[in-house]
């Protein structure tokens, strides 16, 4: 029976501090840890290109490390060239997949988890013999902030994120409306950006395929951009992934009219009270919902049911 043990994703990493939090909840949750061996930054291309094979040294544990599809290398280096590695991945697209299949076999993977429902089910059937969880992408609840009644907010509109998100190219006429193309200060550091999030009556809310097919493939998931409309008790307007849906057992979005999109927007900032009730309740679920320890806890339990000791 193997001892599982967590490894604290890299500091430095651009996606690094969303891949520390479920590693806190898994320490949170009685996890045990493992110190991290990551190379001098002078030497990181070599843990990103150079692929050694697996010796499997540590026969009696085995190591949880936050991955990134495009970095799965440097994300678990050096774990996998020495003892069984579960990989935990986000953002593994479907250019991504002949790669991740290939590093599974070659590195004797397991045990794998993906945030990603399609992308789970893909490497299932590509990867028979390795045991595959999905888990939905979860937040930390504690960083988002309630704001005011939508009707005293100061913001009629808010998209954020990077110019590609924008649906409008430039800012509508007669309401507050705020995007990465304004000349502004709301989020320039991330302070800044929950309190604007939380000053929003409405927000854009689109999945990613929705606006980066190039890079997402047409794969749809659940990002943590939900959560955080959610969170702000922002309006969402846009489209709903499946995976929030089926989650939470209704839509918390308001779907999104692409040809008359400015009216639409309108006439909700008109009627902004009238939607109160929808964004107390969806802060209300994300809160039960959203967490990462009910997601670590689920993780946990199913490698003890693999016979994997925690």
């Amino acid at each position: 029976m193997k001892i599982v043990k967590a490894v604290r994703p890299y500091p430095q990493h651009s996606s690094g501090n969303f891949k520390c939090k479920p590693y806190e909840e898994w320490i949170k949750e009685g996890g045990l840890t493992a110190n991290a061996c990551y190379p001098p930054r002078l030497l990181h291309g070599i843990a990103h290109h150079i692929e050694p094979p697996t010796l499997n040294i540590r026969q009696s544990q085995a190591r949880l490390r936050f991955a990134e599809a495009f970095t799965i290398n440097f994300d678990c280096w050096p774990d996998y060239l020495w003892c069984e590695t579960i990989p935990f991945i986000w953002d593994c697209w479907p250019s991504m997949y002949d790669r991740i299949e290939k590093w599974f076999y070659k590195h004797n993977i397991r045990t794998a988890i993906f945030t990603s429902s399609i992308t789970a089910e893909e490497i299932r059937r590509r990867c028979p013999d390795v045991n595959i969880l999905h888990v939905t992408e979860g937040i930390d609840t504690s960083l988002y902030h309630a704001g005011d009644s939508l009707v005293r907010r100061s913001i009629d509109f808010l998209e954020y994120g990077s110019k590609q998100r924008n649906l409008f190219d430039k800012p509508l006429e007669g309401i507050n409306h705020v995007n990465s193309t304004s000349i502004i200060t709301q989020m320039m550091t991330w302070d800044d950006l929950l309190n604007t999030m939380s000053d929003a009556k409405v927000t854009l809310a689109l999945p990613r395929c929705d606006i980066d097919q190039e890079v997402t493939g047409g794969v749809e998931t659940l990002t943590q951009r939900f959560w955080e409309g959610m969170l702000s008790r922002s309006v969402l307007v846009g489209r709903a992934p499946k995976e929030l849906t089926d989650l939470i057992g209704y839509n918390p979005v308001i779907t999104l009219d692409r040809q008359n999109a400015e009216d639409q927007i309108k006439d909700i900032i008109t009627h902004i009270d009238d939607y109160q009730v929808l964004v107390d309740k969806n802060r209300e679920t994300a809160l039960t919902m959203a967490p990462w320890s009910i997601r670590i806890k689920k993780i946990m339990n199913w490698l003890t049911e693999l016979g994997y000791r925690i």
